[in-house]
């Protein structure tokens, strides 16, 4: 299944896991970059556009919340898909209010992410449109 495309920024610190999702999405006709950790992202974001960014929760450095934060502290308009291995509503509720699209389970189907970034990138592009 193509998608229109969009531009995704993957955060995972684990190597196999970021490069399968990257892959996944480069598939389905999505540009995507991979970022190690929530301070590589910020530098990504920085320097480029993007419509979605797809992160962990647990990552050294810069964690998924604290990404999450500073994303929506810096103004940058563009949806946050959150997934997490382990998952609790508080934790939901939690990465909500701070402003995440959609938070996920790892280890689900592949395409319910897919589903969760197509929706938040037609989120961010229609934001954007608002806001232009």
């Amino acid at each position: 299944m193509k998608t229109s495309g969009g531009r995704i920024l993957v955060v995972d610190d684990d190597p196999q896991v970021r490069g399968a999702v990257v892959l996944g999405l480069r598939d389905r006709g999505y540009q995507v970059m991979g970022a190690e950790d929530g301070l590589q992202a910020l530098h990504h974001l920085q320097r480029g556009e993007f419509d979605v960014v797809v992160t962990d929760v647990q990552m050294p450095r810069l964690d998924g919340l604290a990404l999450l934060r500073e994303i929506r502290g810096k103004g940058y308009a563009l949806a946050v898909v959150v997934q997490t291995a382990r998952y609790d509503s508080s934790l939901e509720v939690l990465f909500r209010r701070a402003g995440a699209f959609s938070v996920l389970v790892k280890g689900r189907p592949f395409e319910e992410l897919v589903r969760s970034v197509e929706a938040a990138s037609r989120a961010s592009q229609e934001l954007r449109a608002r806001c232009a």
